[in-house]
């Protein structure tokens, strides 16, 4: 029986402007433009007086933050104010490369920087494309855009969109297969029990951070439960219900546990959902494989309402049977949802307390609790629309994705809302951009045994792909050996372990010219730093856009300055993603950034400067084709072959096309965002989707199969387990190392709300906060844990790895896992340029091993398990 629990009325969205009326000049007005402080994008408002920033607020606007502002986005005018700032172009004049190696600049002219990186570029075009490599993460959508349409356009597959080893290994291909969408956020407007399972959604960090925290703190407050696991006591853990400590690298098993505790001893999960939404009744043989019809070939269900084996799609189908065995052309057959309820009571709490370290009667409490939280059957009446209605959500990106066995972590986690039927309804899981929008008939189809495919990102340059159907193995031709993963989303970590010996893996090119972001690839991007250094070193010409001199740009052979966000903008430029959203909100929106106050003299516009250099290296045309296939730009509106447009033009051209000439690009810079109805199908399209979704990984078995005889030929022996269909766990090398007892602790990072995602502790504002704050520079550290190695609060200590050891000040606690050291944010700097910042804290990637050993196999997520041993200085 279904359980309608009343009506929700949405009343119309009234939105309030601060600083009075706009008025042509700038001077004293607020400018509304976008917070590009980090990956979130809030739309803010930006008082100008006299041609100089004098305060910023947030925008009551925006959906995207509602007027809210966290300290990063408050500190963007100290970076925009910069005392170290690059204003020309630089030229390294020391041919010697490596850490803490002055490149001694040069200063040169614009008409040198850009005719030697067009040269360059045009000989590539002409002799092989892929010779080119591109960095687009950091500061903001013009390199997603501007450096990210060169994979068309200029035919390079090296386009890395974002920087850190772990950043969409697992989320965003878990996204396509599942919702056709990108990123994933709780509904917290319904929520009523939550798991942060290694993340601070809601709390201290994820997408639509200002938006989602007060979101999280109102739903806590009318009820909803928050139960964090985490091996650290963050910001989320402080707020949490509960707060269960786990071991690093055995999420996995914890989902698992849960699974057992629900599927088998419970028996809660939405039966309806699975049966008729997901391949859950698929038959499937001794061979894991579906049993398909002998003429169509499509995979059989058996339907109990007449003991029939018929396909997916056949309309007599009525009640398809998730348990039990059956005999089907000769074999016995099982469906796949029987398979998952076998899988998972191999993980009984008792073991999975042995594993997590977590009490088995905490796991089946916790279990029960949430499978009767969901409320199977429920609906929820919207508008005077029903809908269903699941208020449970386990949030764990990106956490989970840190392991080598990264793959089986989140799909396990990400199962426990999928049994239960809480994915993109009323209260659960939301899958957000690039998925189904119903009112814009953009309905996600089926391709393939009616499983929903989607093409994966294609806005964002071509960066991320689907997990399914995934891509056949073949020997690699590219340097980040993407043919070797046919499952993976992107591959970029390897390219530095290939550069170790790339005549070993085949590769019969070399990377020449590489292109570069405001983002810190060498810190952030890899572990190991000397494999990254070593890589950096190979190339012939790295080019970086810069606002001050980091890491990265240390190793760089001409650095191009950058306007700052307040500098800059344009109509594609005020997220990540196209059009921005938030789960579960009455409302889409449109925003934009732009520019505010002009850039100190001499410094240009990052997207004129690379339509500069395309013209001359002979391949504008091509980027302005790709730009209009991309961006859907409509005639009349299309960029038109062999004419030169400002990024103003371009814009205009795109507010136009999207949304009608009176929504022009002087609209747009008056008003900053543009708000419009979403409809409540399209905020919940969870049982609209014209396909079904996985909970039984099929194809798996198939890319094994293909994989092995291309590993064979090229004598690589792998280990292939994890190309399975069903989770699994399986320990990371340091929770082995230890049980033997060769290492001290595991060091876990972890996010701080105040420097999470942004450009930097050097500024002085984020500075300041972390110096206040002691666990910003100092490292976690029990209290059992210290007392056995003779520690003391504040006591400087080392912490070494295999792939390094780094000075640390030790902050001894209560609120970590006994056998875990807590590192936080991304510090430890070394660049001159980071003077404020420099020799402060650790930096986390920099102790973590690094090698194809240290991978997951199906996504290349870079383990971030960092085995360490610690002592006294």
């Amino acid at each position: 029986m279904l359980n309608v629990l009343g009506e929700e009325k949405i009343p119309a969205q009234r939105v309030y402007r601060p600083g009075g009326k706009r008025e042509d000049k700038l001077a004293g007005d607020w400018v509304p433009t976008t917070c590009r402080m980090c990956l979130v994008g809030c739309g803010i408002l930006v008082q100008v007086s006299d041609g100089q920033v004098i305060n910023v607020i947030g925008n009551p606007e925006s959906p995207k933050n509602r007027g809210r502002m966290c300290a990063k986005g408050k500190s963007g005018v100290m970076n925009h104010y910069n005392p170290n700032r690059v204003t020309k172009p630089l030229k390294r004049t020391n041919a010697e490369k490596g850490i803490g190696i002055d490149p001694r600049w040069r200063e040169i002219t614009w008409e040198e920087a850009i005719e030697t990186i067009a040269k360059k570029m045009r000989k590539i075009y002409e002799e092989d494309p892929r010779k080119l490599y591109v960095q687009t993460w950091g500061g903001n959508q013009e390199f997603t855009t501007w450096l990210g349409l060169l994979r068309p356009a200029f035919g390079t597959p090296y386009v890395q969109t974002g920087v850190s080893p772990t950043c969409g290994k697992t989320i965003h291909s878990i996204q396509f297969i599942t919702a056709g969408g990108f990123h994933q956020q709780p509904d917290f407007a319904y929520c009523n029990y939550l798991i942060d399972c290694g993340t601070q959604m809601g709390i201290a960090t994820r997408e639509g951070f200002n938006h989602q925290v007060p979101d999280c703190a109102n739903a806590r407050e009318r009820g909803m439960k928050l139960v964090v696991v985490d091996p650290v006591g963050n910001n989320a853990a402080a707020k949490a219900h509960e707060w269960l400590p786990i071991r690093p690298g055995t999420d996995a098993a914890f989902a698992l546990g849960l699974l057992n505790v629900m599927l088998n001893e419970a028996r809660i999960y939405d039966a309806e959902f699975l049966k008729h939404h997901t391949n859950a009744g698929y038959l499937t043989g001794s061979n894991g494989k579906y049993i398909r019809d002998a003429a169509s070939k499509r995979p059989l269900l058996m339907d109990q309402s007449d003991g029939l084996a018929k396909s997916y799609d056949d309309p007599a189908l009525k009640d398809p049977a998730l348990e039990g065995e059956y005999v089907v052309q000769g074999q016995k057959v099982k469906p796949s949802f029987e398979l998952l309820k076998a899988r998972a009571a191999e993980y009984p709490p008792e073991r999975v307390e042995k594993i997590t370290s977590l009490p088995a009667k905490t796991i089946r409490r916790i279990a029960r609790e949430f499978a009767e939280a969901a409320q199977i059957g429920a609906t929820l009446k919207i508008n005077g629309t029903g809908v269903p209605y699941r208020p449970v959500c386990l949030e764990w990106d990106r956490g989970p994705q840190g392991h080598k066995h990264a793959w089986h972590h989140s799909w396990a986690l990400h199962l426990v809302n999928l049994v239960l039927g809480a994915l993109n309804v009323a209260g659960s899981l939301h899958s957000i951009h690039e998925g189904s929008h119903p009112m814009e008939g953009k309905f996600a189809v089926e391709e393939k045994d009616g499983m929903l495919i989607s093409a994966g990102s294609v806005s964002r340059g071509g960066g991320h792909f689907s997990a399914f159907p995934g891509r056949t193995p073949t020997r690699p031709e590219r340097w980040d050996l993407f043919e070797l993963f046919p499952l993976a989303a992107h591959t970029r970590t390897l390219i530095p372990e290939v550069n170790k010996n790339a005549q070993r893996w085949g590769i019969d090119h070399k990377i020449e010219l590489l292109i570069h972001s405001r983002g810190n690839q060498v810190m952030g991007g890899w572990g190991e730093v000397q494999a990254v250094v070593d890589w950096y070193r190979s190339i012939d010409l790295v080019v970086g856009f810069a606002v001050e001199i980091n890491e990265t740009h240390e190793l760089d052979d001409i650095v191009l300055p950058s306007t700052t966000y307040l500098e800059q903008g344009g109509f594609d430029d005020s997220s990540v993603y196209p059009l921005p959203e938030v789960s579960g909100e009455s409302v889409r929106f449109c925003q934009i950034q732009q520019r505010v106050v002009a850039p100190p003299k001499g410094i240009r516009s990052v997207a004129e400067v690379l339509m500069e250099i395309y013209h001359r290296a002979g391949i504008l045309d091509n980027v302005y084709h790709v730009f209009n296939q991309v961006k859907e730009v409509k005639s009349p509106y299309l960029l038109e072959p062999g004419k030169r447009y400002t990024l103003e033009e371009i814009s205009d051209r795109q507010a136009k096309s999207v949304f009608g000439p009176q929504y022009d690009w002087d609209w747009f810079k008056k008003h900053g965002v543009l708000v419009w109805a979403q409809d409540v199908n399209e905020r919940y399209p969870g049982r609209l989707l014209e396909a079904r979704i996985p909970v039984y990984l099929e194809h798996f078995l198939e890319r094994r199969e293909e994989l092995e005889p291309v590993l064979k030929e090229m004598g690589l022996d792998w280990d292939l387990s994890d190309y399975e269909p069903l989770p699994q766990w399986r320990p990371c090398d340091p929770h082995e190392q230890l049980e033997k007892g060769e290492i001290d602790a595991i060091g876990v990072n972890y996010k701080l709300p105040y420097t999470y995602g942004s450009q930097g502790n050097a500024n002085p504002w984020i500075n300041e906060l972390c110096e206040k704050l002691p666990h910003s520079y100092g490292v976690l550290i029990h209290t059992s844990l210290a007392k056995r190695k003779g520690i003391k609060d504040g006591d400087a200590v080392w912490l070494e790895s295999p792939a390094g050891k780094q000075r640390a000040v030790a902050r001894v606690t209560e609120c970590v896992h006994p056998e875990v050291i807590g590192i936080a944010g991304n510090a430890g700097h070394w660049a001159q340029g980071k003077q404020l910042s420099r020799g402060k804290g650790v930096h986390f990637n920099g102790l973590l091993p690094y090698g194809i050993e240290k991978m997951d196999l199906i996504s290349t997520a870079l383990d971030h398990c960092a085995p360490l041993k610690v002592y006294k200085v």
